[in-house]
């Protein structure tokens, strides 16, 4: 009982049938956990004082102390002695090199087994200070290089040598200052002024501590570290911008759209912010709003330059909506090793693969704002990816990702990091306020709470705006055509087609046989849009699949949305259906093959059952069906025939509606067939039912609009195989190849305006021609 009067049991995790103390007695600490029976680390005899001292205190808690069945949540000491004992493994299991001061409160160097250098400082044997990352953002006061420098150096009882001024890790990075005992008598008139009788300067009275800068520069032995004044300019710009926003009206005639007035909104908040958040929900115009924050910070705050880092297959889309809506050209980079200053766009897009593997080049530069779309590329903080775009050097960032914040918090803190590291950081302290931790496996998060206490502290950099929020503003329908970028595999399939396709197009008689081919050729190239595995089963190919995924996961809220699938494939709609399982989602499936009779029973179970928030469905099955519960299509691929595009859409779009506004999103695959032929050809309904209708053997169609679609399928795969440029490269190579061979041969120079590049229209073979006099 003494142990517990004592106060010196400490409550480090908890869960519904687990309990982790800390018993501290005169011989040590030691580890107690019921789970559910009670153990201690000690040798004695068990149960030993201390299961018998947590027993006791067990009994004396309220019930709420063990309340979750999600897992075994932290406390405050607890994950702490959790990463102290990280940090410190780490430190003695590393091979580093200590190169030390002359004196044992200077300014040693600790070198790692990667060769890089940092600076430390031993104030006291258990005070110190490293210029490391860890060490700025832990609040633990330590880290693992001034863990390996104690255990190898002595701190002497020598009077400090110098005034040091730093932020304590221990007192929420808040200015302090430490020096000796005895300071001058004009050092310690200054240190009275700014800090009175206290170690440390509040936070509302940061940006008065510039005034300390300024007289503390005539005083050799005092040592003011980097990340004060960096703080201290942090808030001198925080004020900047709020007093910037508070006298600044914006002119949205500058962006050449009619914006809704929740965009007005975004676009206000995020010009006007350092770092923020824009988590809209799909399809209410998160890339417009981001223009506009750019434009309006190269206005109002004289910005130069601007990277927007997207995935490869948003690269042409974003280029195209910077065009539309501004007068800003826009710099495309085959890589990332270009310098600022030989740019004249303020617009530069780069991949976030791109940035990888150019990052050595890109770190060096310095830009003014970067835009991330698709954020959730760096929700896992430890990636490549992650890691990458958090080297990048900018003034302000700007982060675009539609996921809930309740998805997955872990994610989240990793993206709230590139936009303010210290928001959120530590992850330990994160951890232990929001997440649950399986028992068995400690670095398992099972469960999230705090929800509430999360959202409050994000509120300064996030906004998010669902649907329903401003149903109000929208159009009834809204319609988003999702770039897909190809596999190289189906690249390649696509191209062998194609090439095929072409030389249908390019004989001037075509036997009905030809037609029949041609027909068949375009269907597998839009089969092969969808995956590979529909033209071969032992290729489980299928971007558009993972980009499905990700829009069922990420991007839609299931729990308030209900949506249509439509695929003209059953193999498609088996794949989707082994994701909704793997996910846990319920969902619905109606196919040719599914009894007439049964199918009002499958419509009836999606439109009244809650749980059933997906329905699969082909063309042909969903003929007449009313599915009014649904908000949201997915055309898995668009059809030939323009109204059956709307015959999908109409499932939905019916008298009875519960839904004022509809989504409508396209999987469109790029450079393929999709936007070829899909976006570019404009035909007659009998056209598309004639030709390219499966099973459609009807040849009632006037000659001159097949002539139109021969003319319109030729200009669209007009030079498939090899784009114009490339063309004319593999024809000058071939040009100085040859020529090099007959000078050897003859001795002559080959005349270069003899050649010419021809396309045989029978075989689709390219053929270069010389004329040698």
């Amino acid at each position: 009982m003494a142990l517990i009067l004592q106060d010196n049991i400490v409550l480090l995790s908890r869960g519904i049938d687990f309990l982790e103390l800390e018993v501290q007695d005169a011989m040590g600490n030691f580890l107690v956990t019921f789970a559910p029976s009670p153990s201690c680390n000690c040798s004695e005899p068990q149960p030993c004082p201390h299961i018998q001292a947590a027993m006791t205190w067990k009994d004396t808690q309220k019930k709420e102390v063990i309340t979750s069945k999600e897992g075994k949540a932290y406390t405050r000491q607890g994950m702490i002695r959790r990463v102290l004992a990280e940090r410190k493994k780490r430190a003695d299991s590393e091979k580093y090199v200590l190169k030390k001061a002359s004196n044992s409160h200077g300014e040693h160097k600790l070198i790692t087994a990667g060769g890089k250098t940092y600076k430390l400082t031993l104030r006291t044997k258990d005070n110190g200070y490293c210029d490391c990352s860890d060490y700025a953002t832990n609040k633990l006061g330590t880290c693992k290089h001034l863990m390996f420098a104690k255990k190898h150096l002595s701190v002497s009882d020598d009077a400090f040598p110098f005034l040091e001024i730093y932020l304590d890790p221990l007192n929420h990075y808040q200015i302090t200052w430490f020096g000796p005992e005895t300071l001058p008598l004009e050092q310690q008139k200054l240190i009275r002024l700014y800090f009175g009788n206290q170690k440390f300067i509040p936070e509302k009275q940061t940006l008065m501590f510039f005034g300390f800068i300024k007289e503390a520069k005539k005083f050799k032995n005092i040592l003011i570290r980097p990340d004060v004044l960096e703080k201290i300019e942090s808030e001198f710009e925080k004020q900047l911008l709020f007093q910037k926003e508070a006298d600044t009206q914006l002119d949205f005639s500058l962006i050449k759209a009619d914006l809704f007035e929740y965009q007005k909104e975004g676009i206000q908040f995020a010009t006007f912010r350092k770092g923020a958040i824009l988590a809209d929900e799909m399809g209410l115009g998160k890339t417009i709003q981001a223009i506009g924050a750019a434009i309006y910070k190269k206005q109002l705050l004289g910005f130069k330059n601007c990277l927007i880092v997207c995935p490869a297959s948003l690269k042409m889309q974003w280029k195209a909506e910077i065009e539309k809506f501004t007068s800003e050209t826009v710099f495309l980079p085959a890589d990332g090793k270009f310098q600022l200053k030989d740019i004249p766009s303020y617009f530069i897009l780069l991949t976030y693969e791109t940035i990888v593997k150019d990052i050595s080049y890109l770190k060096e530069q310095g830009f003014d704002l970067i835009i991330l779309d698709e954020a959730q590329r760096i929700r896992n903080f430890e990636t490549q990816t992650s890691n990458a775009i958090k080297a990048l050097q900018k003034n302000h960032a700007l982060v675009l990702t539609g996921t809930p914040i309740e998805n997955k918090l872990v994610d989240l803190y990793s993206i709230t990091a590139f936009i303010d590291l210290k928001l959120l950081s530590p992850l330990w302290e994160f951890s232990y306020q929001h997440c649950y931790f399986d028992v068995e496996n400690e670095n398992k998060i099972t469960g999230y709470y705090n929800l509430n206490s999360l959202k409050e502290k994000l509120q300064p950099i996030l906004l998010r705006r669902e649907r329903t929020e401003v149903m109000t503003q929208l159009n009834k329908r809204t319609i988003i055509d999702i770039p897909v970028e190809m596999h190289p595999v189906q690249r390649e399939m696509h191209a062998q087609l194609a090439q095929k396709v072409s030389m249908i197009v390019s004989k001037k008689l075509k036997t009905p046989y030809d037609w029949q081919m041609l027909t068949q050729y375009l269907q597998k190239m839009r089969m092969l849009c969808d995956g590979v595995f529909l033209l071969d089963q032992e290729q489980d190919i299928s971007p558009k699949l993972k980009e499905l995924e990700e829009i069922l996961l990420e991007k839609l809220d299931l729990k308030v949305q209900k949506v249509l699938i439509f695929s003209e494939w059953l193999a498609v709609l088996d794949k989707i259906a082994i994701i909704l399982q793997r996910n846990e989602i319920d969902f619905a499936v109606l196919t040719g093959n599914v009894p007439v009779k049964s199918r009002q029973k499958l419509v009836d179970q999606f439109n009244t059952d809650q749980r059933c928030r997906v329905f699969l469905c082909t063309e042909t099955a969903g003929s007449g069906l009313n599915l009014q519960s649904a908000d949201t299509v997915i055309n898995f691929e668009l059809p030939w025939n323009p109204a059956k595009k709307n015959q999908r859409i109409g499932r939905i779009d019916r008298i009875g509606q519960k839904n004022s506004k509809l989504t409508i999103i396209n999987l469109i695959m790029r450079d393929s067939i999709e936007t070829k032929l899909i976006q570019g050809l404009k035909l007659k309904q009998d056209l598309f039912d004639s030709i390219l209708e499966t099973g459609n053997e009807s040849d009632d169609v006037d000659l001159t609009e097949k002539a139109q679609f021969l003319q319109e399928l030729e200009h669209a795969f007009a030079e498939q195989e090899h784009p114009k440029d490339e063309i004319q490269e593999i024809l000058q190579k071939g040009i100085d190849f040859l020529s090099g061979i007959y000078k050897i041969s003859t001795g002559k120079e080959l005349n270069p305006e003899g050649c010419r590049l021809e396309k045989d229209i029978h075989t689709g073979e390219w053929v270069i021609r010389f004329k040698i006099d």
